[in-house]
């Protein structure tokens, strides 16, 4: 009785310290006594779907920012960041939503060197050009054209609700998208949040264990991220292996 006890404590111990960790990561507090807090734009590689995704299946995604911590170039620009999906369900009569569930696992340098991650997908962004959706080099190098940006920024996502099926944490916290003045460099800023340019497109996170979860819903019967999709990455600040 007594190492059941000291086990639940040691869990529900381990469970705060995550939890606080990626609240502070969530809301990029960055302050000395808070957890050091990094964000990182990448694009989507391949499209990812709930018609044809599965639990496990593996997703890539290419920086297009630096990491620097420091004054150390911890990755650069054009690495690349590998995830899985933890669950993919999508709208049918025992289903209202479809959700997409990701999980980021770790980065890959240039040079093959691989990083841990502890992080959230804390913002999306519609690819600009639809035609050109399936070429990610045409996504990063013109990322800043003006094409439908407009329209797009007009309709992004609202706030999401938690369903009563939903296995998400129901203290999760929920964005709506933040629009800001958009940079020469992407349309993602480091305090963006929210779905830009996906209709209907809400964002959720699940801190409850690790990996953190991101879950994307929408109501449509088919939750599609094509490729070129901006996606911004805020997590606790990694380290070269040592």
């Amino acid at each position: 009785m007594v190492i059941f006890a000291a086990k639940m404590m040691k869990y529900c111990l381990r469970s705060l310290i995550l939890t606080s960790l990626l609240a502070s990561v969530l809301c990029a507090q960055t302050n000395e006594r808070g957890p050091q807090v990094t964000t990182v734009t990448t694009v989507l590689i391949a499209s990812l779907e709930t018609k044809t995704a599965a639990a496990g299946q593996e997703f890539s995604l290419r920086t297009t920012s630096d990491i620097v911590v420091n004054g150390e170039m911890i990755l650069p620009k054009g690495s690349k960041v590998l995830g899985h999906i933890s669950e993919a369900v999508a709208r049918d009569k025992g289903h209202p939503q479809s959700e997409l569930w990701l999980a980021i696992d770790k980065a890959v340098s240039k040079a093959g060197v691989e990083i841990s991650l502890q992080a959230i997908v804390a913002a999306i962004a519609a690819p600009n050009n639809d035609s050109l959706s399936s070429d990610p080099t045409y996504a990063m190098l013109h990322s800043a054209e003006p094409t439908m940006r407009g329209m797009g920024a007009s309709r992004a996502s609202g706030t999401g609700t938690l369903t009563a099926s939903s296995k998400a944490d129901s203290n999760a916290a929920v964005a709506t998208a933040t629009l800001k003045p958009m940079p020469t460099e992407s349309t993602l800023r480091e305090d963006s949040q929210g779905a830009i340019g996906y209709e209907g497109l809400s964002i959720r996170w699940n801190f409850l264990v690790p990996p953190p979860i991101t879950i994307l819903t929408t109501e449509k019967r088919n939750l599609k991220l094509t490729a070129g999709t901006e996606m911004l990455l805020r997590m606790a600040t990694p380290h070269l292996p040592q």
